[in-house]
């Protein structure tokens, strides 16, 4: 890959309709760029070779992810699509700065309207970490889940339901470390009651891995009742006792 600036994306039609995805109109394309040159982004990685388009982190209903260069440092662009039934993304940045501020996700960078800059996590999402898994790497995965419920645990604490920790599998995203960053908040809200844990807890044990996570946590069945628990009460001494009965601590 290698790096277009913002100045030689402007004289590039081609890839500059990329930021206007699926619709490719051209005004929208040069509202995106400038909120990119607001925001202080340098440039966006093309793909060499096939084709040579704009590198894609990825695509979903709401928005599209380029992967780009600011003040030094590899970020996330994500842009909002045409035919979204959103006006903005500026929720999204603020419930990110929300979630940012008790140490939970990717950091954001900067924002507009249209377009939001957050820290590149170079990594591998939870569901391909969890497919290649080795059964006896015990370990490293009851401290995944540990890390993984207690940062579901820090949104809960804060109202902040994340909304999609139902189907983590491209919303966690493992460091080289193994240390866990949910990310895209799209669908996060401040006004419904907050259900990570137990959402979490839901794709833990009955997701498309489950029968494998509970099988190395030497689990014949979930603890539904701890779970049940927690959602009636949501404090710290339920929240122990899930963990507990997962045998994740």
């Amino acid at each position: 890959m290698q790096l277009l600036t913002l100045r030689e994306l402007k004289h590039n039609p081609d890839l500059l309709l990329e930021l206007s995805y699926p619709s490719k109109d051209l005004g929208y394309a040069s509202m995106i760029l400038e909120e990119l040159e607001e925001c202080g982004v340098d440039g966006i990685y093309v793909e060499v070779g096939g084709g040579g388009e704009l590198l894609k982190l990825g695509k979903g209903y709401r928005g599209i992810v380029f992967r780009g260069r600011m003040r030094g440092e590899d970020v996330a662009l994500k842009v909002l699509r045409t035919d979204s039934t959103l006006r903005d993304l500026i929720e999204e940045a603020e419930n990110t700065k929300l979630a940012n501020s008790v140490g939970i996700g990717a950091k954001l960078r900067a924002s507009g309207k249209h377009v939001i800059a957050l820290e590149y996590i170079d990594g591998v999402d939870l569901d391909t970490w969890l497919k290649g898994l080795d059964v006896g790497e015990v370990r490293s995965l009851k401290m995944v889940l540990a890390s993984c419920f207690r940062q579901a645990r820090a949104l809960d604490k804060i109202g902040l339901d994340h909304g999609e920790l139902g189907d983590a599998r491209r919303h966690i995203i493992l460091r080289r470390n193994l240390s866990p960053v949910i990310i895209d908040f799209g669908k996060a809200s401040r006004r419904r009651r907050p259900s990570n844990v137990t959402s979490f807890f839901s794709y833990v044990t009955f997701g498309r891995h489950s029968s494998k996570i509970l099988k190395m946590l030497g689990l014949s069945k979930p603890p539904i009742d701890s779970s049940r628990m927690y959602k009636l009460r949501m404090d710290e001494e339920s929240f122990n006792k899930l963990l507990s009965s997962l045998n994740v601590i």
